[in-house]
């Protein structure tokens, strides 16, 4: 079981940054692991993952609070896959903090591939 998470400060404002990331076209650019992501309901999307050098598609639930500014997700099966992603006020610009929770991290670097999401965040939506 692994309960991960990480955070960046951004120069963009609160409201802007989970525009842009809670945006489902979006995803791919910030989730280092993603690598396409299509919302097919309200809070549906599929996905294609690559996770070691493993291909994977699924289906994934999503649920985005716009006026929390919060984005959770999941998917199901074994692994009780979820996450979080928050976006506050920092100063003039934000902080986003994303969690993620799974049951089954054995030869998967989760630790890693949050770092490297979260450095991607900061990439887009410039770093403060």
């Amino acid at each position: 079981m692994g309960d991960y998470e990480d955070r960046v400060l951004l120069t963009a404002g609160p409201d802007a940054a989970f525009t842009h990331l809670s945006d489902v076209g979006n995803l791919p650019g910030h989730f280092a692991a993603l690598k396409d992501a299509r919302l097919v309901a309200a809070d549906r999307v599929e996905v294609t993952a690559e996770v070691d050098g493993h291909t994977t598609e699924g289906e994934a639930w999503l649920h985005v609070d716009r006026e929390n500014r919060r984005m959770t997700w999941g998917a199901p099966g074994p692994h009780d896959y979820r996450g979080e992603l928050t976006v506050r006020e920092a100063g003039p610009g934000s902080e986003v903090v994303v969690r993620l929770h799974t049951e089954d991290v054995e030869g998967v670097d989760v630790a890693r591939g949050l770092r490297d999401s979260v450095r991607m965040i900061g990439e887009q939506l410039g770093e403060a």
